[in-house]
Order: structure tokens, then C-alpha cells, then sequence
């Protein structure tokens, strides 16, 4: 398998697959279903309208679209023309979308019309004219106009006419540029090549065995690193069927697994969260869900275990990040015990190395410590678009510095703690927050919780605990307090309790936003109702 990824390119996926398996059905989107060899179709159609308008190997073009069939026509499209696919999350607005179109100049976008109250149309022809390389928008249902393009319009056009792809040279040719989420400075642009593209989605299967006879659930946005990787290649590259949903939605979700027979569902931490505490569950039949995988954030302790003894599916998280996107560093290999699932994020896929590093000097710590983790391999992106500056920061002498903090177990597993600007520091003393979360998640009377920091004029920083309580109870910083205290040390204790309804996560609902505008960290800070600790 992995000698073929030398001479596989994204859109090869595609291809491949029509080619093994071409009346299987590939894609499940409300009442249409796709054989492998109808959306390979779509997508050489879709390819030849595009090369016909002028899209070449090695233009950008935005796909700025929610899960569908036309993203995905979109996508393999662009992929069998090498034209590099820039990713646009759906839920980002003007300003975020304009930022990625201008620093890729994309020369062209796809987008739906409107969607969720959000009209895309009007939105991007605002930005035109501060976007100079724009030259087409691709709009789904909408009739040919100056500039615009009707995306049936152009699939029903390339029907009647053929097109030579480009050749691709999998390990040097880009696929695709991944936006970071921007919440600490601007975005940047990870550079990713088919090779670490098409690779990188097989290692999501190494945590779960997912094969051919597996059915995927797209809960994940395909824009998103993580679900551009496990659902929008990982599912054709194995030849299995995806059912796709255009947001998550968690009464729907449970329809599609029942009336799909969905085996493998990989989501966030908080999808499971909000699956095990609905009302609902018991009246759907899930058993046909197996395995899945939870990122985006730490897994709250216990979670894994619950998931497991409740609806029965071996479940285990992993790190990845948009830099080494759209795969991942590190992973549990199925079948690992319980024990391990809960406590590690797993070892380094295949053929790369992870070390643990001081984060000043990048001098690696002893097994054991904790430090900040940073990997080198073919995983690893070419860089950040248009941004040698910033590339220099996060690649140091091969290595990729991500300021994720771990320590190396026995066996060279990995224990994720948080991110280097996580820690709090208090007077002095460094908390860890995950070392408190993962004791306050055991209270019976605490949902979900997440620790900030937030200003202390006389200590720097004060220890805010951010709680959403389960439904129907209320609970008080001075219970949580009593809670921890023959658990921690005095000054590991929280100084402030805020209580929250749900916690503010990153566009697409994946990741939590703890420090961007509108994150944990300036909710806790401006919320005046939270509970200080007196003495």
C-alpha cells in the first residue's frame, strides 16, 4: 500500500476507485445515491468545463461550500486538473473568506447561493474588487451572468466534451492549502501535497481498521483538516460509502446510522457528548456503529470509557493539525486496550518521529517529562503559503513545532496536556488545565468543563473554571473546590467559577475557541456574574 501513494494523486483516488468498484454505491445524500462511477463521471465533466474556462495545473481555486455531492464533484474536479484547492470553511463571513481568497489568489471560488440565512453570492461579488486574481464564481443553481457561472450549467457542458489531464508528481505537486483558524493572528496557508494528502487519509484507518466494507457518516465539515482527510478521501480512497450530512445534527444522525447502517463515525469530542446525553438515543437502533475517532480538543477523561459501555463503540482520539493536514501525527492503532485509549493520544503513524522538546531551547526532554511535541516526516506540510517568515517559526531544522504539550510513556506512547499557551500561571506555579478538567468531568453534577486563566492584578493569573452543569443541576465554586481539594494541591485550585449554557468553539463546530475573539478566555475575563473564591 504504501509504494502506491508514490505515484497516487488526489484526484487517482477518484479513479481508482470507479475503476475497482464502479457500480458500488460511493455517496448517500438525502434521497440520491452515486456509484462510484457516476461521481467520477460528474467530476471528469465538471474538469473539462473548468479547463474550458481556464483553470490550469497549479491555479487556486476556493471551494466555499457546506458537505454535498457538489463539493466533492467540485474538489476531484479540481484535483484531476492539479489546480490547488483552497479551503474556505462554510460558516467563516466576509472578512475571514476575503483574507484566504486574497493571500491564496484564488482564481476562481464555488460556492451554494445562500445557505443557513447566508446569501455567498452576494457576499463574494462584494469582495470583488478587492480581489484582483478573481476571475470566475461558481454558484450551484444559479443561471449564467457576467462573471458567474451556473456549476449544473458547466457539469451539463462537459459531458459533451474531453479533456488531457496534467500530469502530477504526487510528492511535489500541492493539492490543497489548509487555513489555520486564525483565532491568535492571521491565517496561514499549510501547504499540502497530494502525496501527504492521499497518505495522510489512509492513516485515519490504522485507528479504527476501517475497509471497503465500512460506512462512513460525514458528521465532520469536509472543509476542515480532520474531515477533508477522514471523510472527503479517506472513505473513496478504501472504496467504503459515505452518507453525507450537511451539518450535524444529532436526532438526524441517529436516523442515518439506523436507516444506513453506519459503522464508523468520526467526529469531535463533542458530538459524542451531545449523542450519549440526548434524550432520544435509546429509540434508535445504533448497533451497527462500531468504531470512530474524536480530535479538536482534549478528550474529556472518561468519555472514551462511556462511549464504549453505552453504545458500544471502540472509540480512541489522536493529534493532528492542519500542518500536517489533511492527515495526522499520531494515533492508537486498533486494537488497543481501553486503558490506553483513555490515557494516550497514541504513537507516530508510519515512517515519521515525534519528540518532546523544551520549548525554549528545543533541546529533547527525558521520556516522561512533558515538554512541546514536535514531529518530522512526510506528514509534515512544504510550508505555509506565501509565508517563509512564519515558516521558519514552525520548522526548525526539519521539525515541526506545533506547541502542543505531551510527554513520551513507555512503549513511546504520548500524553497530550494542552497547548503551550494554555498553561496558567499562577503566582509563579504552572497549572496545567487538563489536570484539573480531567477531575472536575468526574463530578456528578458537571456536563462539560474547560479551564482558562484570567487576569489576577497581584498573583498575574487566576485559575477559571468554565462549566456547563448537567441538565437540571446547579453547582457551586465552593463544591468544586471541596471536590478537588484532597485531589490537588492548594494552589491548584480554582479561583473562579463561570457557569455557561454551551461553550464558543471554532466555525465548523469542531475545535473549542478558547482564546480567539469571542472565546472561553475573554467570556470567563468579561463575565461579571462569575463566583471569586473568598477567603
Amino acid at each position: 500500500m504504501k509504494e502506491m501513494f508514490n505515484r497516487l494523486s488526489v484526484g487517482g483516488v477518484l479513479e481508482r476507485a470507479a475503476e475497482l468498484v464502479p457500480d458500488k454505491i460511493g455517496v448517500i445524500e438525502e434521497a440520491q445515491s452515486l456509484t462510484y462511477r457516476e461521481l467520477n463521471d460528474m467530476a471528469n465533466s465538471f474538469a473539462s468545463s473548468l479547463s474550458g474556462l481556464g483553470f490550469r495545473k497549479g491555479d487556486r481555486v476556493a471551494i466555499y461550500m457546506k458537505n454535498s455531492v457538489e463539493l466533492m464533484v467540485s474538489f476531484y474536479a479540481l484535483q484531476k486538473l492539479g489546480v490547488i484547492v483552497t479551503w474556505v470553511n462554510p460558516h467563516y463571513r466576509k472578512a475571514e473568506a476575503q483574507f484566504i481568497l486574497k493571500n491564496s489568489g484564488s482564481k476562481g471560488v464555488i460556492i451554494f447561493e445562500e445557505w443557513e440565512g447566508y446569501n455567498y453570492l452576494n457576499a463574494v461579488m462584494a469582495l470583488k474588487p478587492s480581489l484582483p486574481d478573481l476571475e470566475a464564481v461558481i454558484c450551484v443553481g444559479k443561471e449564467k451572468s457576467n462573471f458567474v457561472y451556473s456549476l449544473n450549467e458547466l457539469l451539463e457542458h462537459g459531458h459533451r466534451t474531453d479533456v488531457t489531464f496534467p500530469a502530477i508528481d504526487p510528492k511535489e505537486d500541492l493539492a490543497m492549502l489548509i487555513y489555520t483558524s486564525g483565532t491568535t493572528g492571521k491565517p496561514k496557508g499549510a501547504m499540502i501535497t497530494h502525496y501527504g494528502a492521499c497518505r495522510g487519509a489512509f492513516q485515519y484507518s490504522k485507528g479504527v481498521l476501517a475497509t471497503s466494507e465500512d460506512v462512513f457518516i460525514a458528521v465532520l465539515p469536509m472543509s476542515h483538516s480532520y474531515g477533508c482527510g477522514a471523510i472527503l478521501i479517506q472513505p473513496l480512497l478504501l472504496k467504503s460509502r459515505l452518507v453525507l450530512m450537511e451539518k450535524f445534527e444529532v436526532e438526524k444522525a441517529f436516523q442515518l446510522i439506523e436507516k444506513e447502517k453506519v459503522t464508523l463515525q468520526l467526529a469531535a469530542p463533542v458530538h459524542y457528548i451531545l449523542e450519549l446525553n440526548h434524550p432520544r438515543r435509546k429509540k434508535y437502533d445504533l448497533s451497527s456503529l462500531r468504531a470512530g475517532l474524536i480530535a479538536g480538543q482534549i478528550a474529556p477523561e472518561g468519555l472514551i470509557t462511556q462511549v464504549e459501555k453505552e453504545m458500544g463503540v471502540y472509540l480512541t482520539s489522536f493529534w493532528g493539525a492542519s500542518e500536517v493536514g489533511p492527515g495526522l501525527g499520531i494515533i492508537c492503532p486498533y486494537p488497543s486496550p481501553l486503558e490506553i485509549r483513555e490515557n494516550y493520544i497514541g504513537k507516530p503513524v508510519e515512517d515519521t518521529r515525534a519528540k518532546v522538546a523544551d520549548p525554549a531551547t528545543h533541546e529533547e526532554v527525558p521520556d516522561g517529562e512533558i515538554g512541546e511535541l514536535a514531529v518530522s516526516g512526510w506528514h509534515v506540510m512544504k510550508g505555509y503559503w506565501n509565508n517563509p517568515e512564519e515558516t521558519s517559526k514552525q520548522i526548525i531544522d526539519g521539525w515541526l513545532y506545533m506547541g502542543d504539550l505531551v510527554s513520551r510513556q513507555e512503549g513511546n506512547y504520548f500524553k497530550i496536556y494542552g497547548r503551550t499557551k494554555d498553561l496558567i500561571n499562577r503566582g509563579g506555579f504552572k497549572i496545567y488545565p487538563h489536570e484539573l478538567e480531567s477531575l472536575l468531568v468526574e463530578h456528578p453534577k458537571v456536563q462539560e468543563v474547560c479551564v482558562v486563566a484570567t487576569p489576577n492584578p497581584v498573583l498575574g493569573e487566576s485559575i477559571c473554571a468554565c462549566i456547563i452543569p448537567r441538565s437540571g443541576q446547579s453547582v457551586s465554586l465552593g463544591e468544586i473546590r471541596s471536590f478537588l481539594e484532597e485531589k490537588l494541591a492548594a494552589h491548584k485550585l480554582p479561583d473562579e467559577l463561570c457557569v455557561m449554557k454551551e461553550f464558543p468553539r471554532l466555525s465548523g463546530g469542531v475545535k473549542l475557541n478558547k482564546f480567539g475573539k469571542g472565546g472561553l478566555a475573554e467570556l470567563a475575563q468579561n463575565d461579571e456574574s462569575r463566583e471569586r473564591y473568598r477567603k
